[in-house]
């Protein structure tokens, strides 16, 4: 299984916090970490850089959640790969990899982190991401205008409602969270979710105060 970061151009801080929480263990080496970087809307194609176990794909459209999978989805189509896709503002725990191990892709399409809402985090396999072809061009945005309407129609979790053999990473329905916090210290009050599942942890700005941001 690759891992896959979704990001943006303005998301350097928070990418930087999630790599960091990555390579404090030595799994990390074991790993393809695909990071895809939305918003380089001057570039007239993919733009793509190597270093190490780490593929920098930079993209010249900001489809918010779905930057990341729309990317596979032109560039990796042909592959028999399962991803496990997440956001930038993410931070994993010591258990993380272990955890990511125990995963049984086989006859997998998809698995969605939680019960309730998954912010389209979880498993994807190509193959799932192929079918959903018609979605994920609806929602390649290559505007940067138009961001905001993007965000706030992010039919998310569409995948996983629409996968008629979508599982669930356990029986996991709680909300574990604390904040709100400026975790960044950007300015921008965030709460912190927990997901033991997983050992994972997404730090969240848009969590129904009411005040929208690009970056979640």
């Amino acid at each position: 299984m690759k891992i896959v970061i979704n990001s943006h151009i303005n998301g350097t801080i928070a990418l930087d916090h999630l790599l960091e929480s990555m390579k404090l263990y030595k799994e990390f080496n074991e790993y393809e970490i695909i990071i895809i970087i939305g918003g380089y809307y001057k570039n007239n194609d993919y733009e793509i850089k190597k270093v190490d176990n780490l593929t920098y794909i930079y993209c010249n459209h900001n489809s918010i959640d779905f930057t990341g999978l729309i990317a596979l989805l032109d560039l990796y189509h042909d592959a028999k790969d399962h991803y496990f896709y997440l956001h930038d503002s993410c931070k994993i725990g010591s258990r993380f990899y272990e955890k990511l191990k125990k995963i049984d892709t086989n006859n997998v399409s998809s698995i969605k982190i939680n019960k309730n809402f998954s912010m389209n985090i979880g498993i994807y396999s190509q193959e799932i991401i192929n079918n959903f072809y018609d979605f994920l061009l609806s929602k390649k945005n290559i505007d940067e205008s138009k961001c905001m309407d993007f965000k706030i129609n992010s039919n998310e979790d569409h995948i996983f409602k629409n996968d008629p053999n979508n599982l669930l990473l356990e029986n996991y329905n709680n909300w574990i969270y604390y904040g709100p916090v400026d975790y960044y210290k950007t300015g921008t009050m965030r709460i912190v979710e927990y997901y033991p599942n997983l050992d994972l942890y997404k730090i969240k700005a848009n969590w129904g105060q009411g005040n929208w941001t690009l970056n979640n």
